[in-house]
């Protein structure tokens, strides 16, 4: 259709486009899994600013001090393919700029003052569990390995949290009693969509995905008791 777009150096290349939604509903499914009451938690890999480094300073001496350092800290993460971002703005207190990179879920945030310089050190801050260490100067090379290590404890998390919330019902009973606590439910059906419709209307649960290697022949439906042909996920939709 020749959709264009211009990019940040305002180049312009034709748009990648599908048609299914999907693009929303990962991004609604990503910060559903991972954000808190803090605001989003972003893994690294999709954060549009991965490390924001917080200056913190009172007046212009410590200004003059901080900033050369902070530039210094900037440049290394870049050449590090780090997306990174310095929040220079004034009138604003460090506290709530440390609130406002929680909100906004940057996986990784830089605090530092004239005492981190006076011990060759910053502050770490990490979205996803809270976390503070210092490190020194030379160690701002292994932020890299960080963000590497936060995107797997992330999917770590959200891989077992599916787990435990996943299981296998055969017995439409149960399902109905199972469905008001909520969680995903590998149920056997037998393929006809009126069954399906029978199910959502009871129940307010719907087939949400069909796995891959999902066919199954050796079971029964579990609303009809025909011969079953998958077993997919049902859930409820919020």
């Amino acid at each position: 259709f020749e959709v264009k777009f211009a990019d940040k150096d305002n180049v312009e290349h034709f748009a990648w486009q599908t048609s299914w939604g999907v693009s929303w509903r990962l991004i609604g499914a990503m910060i559903m899994i991972h954000g808190d009451d803090k605001g989003l938690v972003l893994p690294p890999k999709v954060a549009p600013m991965q490390v924001v480094i917080v200056p913190i300073y009172r007046n212009d001496e410590g200004k003059d001090i901080v900033l050369p350092k902070v530039n210094e800290i900037e440049e290394k993460l870049e050449s590090l393919n780090i997306r990174v971002h310095v929040d220079d703005r004034e009138g604003l207190s460090p506290g709530y700029k440390f609130n406002d990179w929680e909100l906004k879920g940057v996986p990784i945030r830089i605090e530092i003052g004239p005492k981190d310089i006076e011990k060759q050190s910053v502050v770490i801050a990490k979205r996803h569990d809270g976390e503070k260490v210092s490190i020194g100067f030379s160690d701002i090379e292994k932020i890299p390995l960080m963000l590497e290590e936060i995107q797997g404890i992330m999917l770590e998390k959200a891989q077992k949290q599916s787990k435990e919330n996943t299981i296998f019902i055969s017995d439409y009973a149960e399902f109905k009693s199972r469905i008001e606590k909520g969680g995903f439910f590998n149920s056997p059906w037998c393929g006809k969509v009126q069954c399906e419709d029978k199910i959502k209307e009871e129940t307010g649960a719907e087939i949400r995905v069909v796995p891959f290697n999902s066919e199954d022949t050796t079971q029964k439906c579990i609303y009809c008791g025909e011969q079953s042909v998958s077993i997919p996920i049902f859930a409820r939709g919020y």
